[in-house]
């Protein structure tokens, strides 16, 4: 897809952060957004300020831990906006701290929305996007942690690894029907995922939180420089987009890595 004026874009958790930063790219190029979000204030917030800039705009309030809200955000899209063209999967939250003290509560609470959600609202937009037969765009938002793991923030990273393999298989899969399908992966990015304790329950038995991750976050890039740098993954039609050139080497050293145990394949033990 190389030109956004006149399309539709649903942008899930996209009243902040990383979502709305490319809901501003978007409207920027003309664009129509449909902005879904479990705050539904700040949805209709953002939402209005996109109007603002000549697009039009639909707020919904969106929980995609639930497939009938999702289901329901489908049916607004279908209903006020034509259809969708674009879809930026990208809802997601956090939690830090020890592997050692991660709960099932906190895994339960980090997989429901950032794979099992990535999942339903992949599920339900991909059928209509094939049924609009009319090709499209898909981008899966996972993280630089989807490819390098580490003992903090466990339950967050094996989203983000899952997002990277679900995405892989949409690509493969949707390829053939004229729909892209890239993988979006951050790197430390200025929003408010460190604040994702907010969403708990009261009740859930606590190991980690969310607030583990400002030290990365603060300072880092800001939502409104990733959004053309999206952009621009799309019209270049890249499997994976990257925010940040300086983790390069990190990767290089992890593949390194995975190469060198083939190479050791049947070796003797050291020592």
């Amino acid at each position: 897809m190389r030109e956004f004026r006149g399309k539709t874009a649903v942008v899930t958790g996209g009243a902040s952060g990383i979502g709305l930063g490319i809901a501003r790219a978007l409207a920027a190029e003309g664009a129509n957004v449909v902005v879904a979000d479990l705050d539904a204030g700040a949805a209709k917030q953002a939402a209005d300020a996109l109007r603002a800039l000549g697009i039009r705009s639909l707020a919904v309030a969106t929980d995609v831990r639930r497939t009938e809200s999702v289901e329901a955000l489908a049916a607004a899209v279908q209903k006020e906006m034509g259809g969708v063209d674009l879809l930026f999967n990208n809802a997601g939250v956090y939690l830090g701290g020890p592997m050692r003290r991660a709960t099932e509560d906190d895994w339960r609470f980090v997989l429901d929305v950032n794979l099992d959600g990535v999942f339903r609202v992949g599920q339900i937009f991909t059928k209509l996007l094939l049924e609009q037969g009319r090709g499209g765009y898909v981008v899966n938002t996972a993280s630089v942690g989807g490819f390098l793991s580490y003992g903090a923030g466990v339950a967050y990273t094996v989203s983000k690894y899952g997002v990277v393999a679900y995405s892989e298989a949409m690509r493969v899969d949707l390829a053939p029907e004229g729909i892209g399908v890239s993988t979006l992966c951050p790197g430390p990015i200025d929003t408010n995922l460190p604040a994702s304790d907010r969403f708990r329950a009261a009740s859930e038995q606590v190991g980690g939180f969310s607030e583990a991750l400002s030290p990365l976050t603060r300072g880092g890039m800001k939502p409104g420089e990733v959004g053309p740098i999206v952009l621009a993954g799309i019209r270049n039609e890249l499997p994976y987009i990257f925010t940040h050139d300086d983790l390069r080497e990190a990767f290089a050293q992890r593949f390194e890595t995975v190469l060198a145990c083939f190479d050791r394949i049947g070796a003797p033990a050291a020592g």
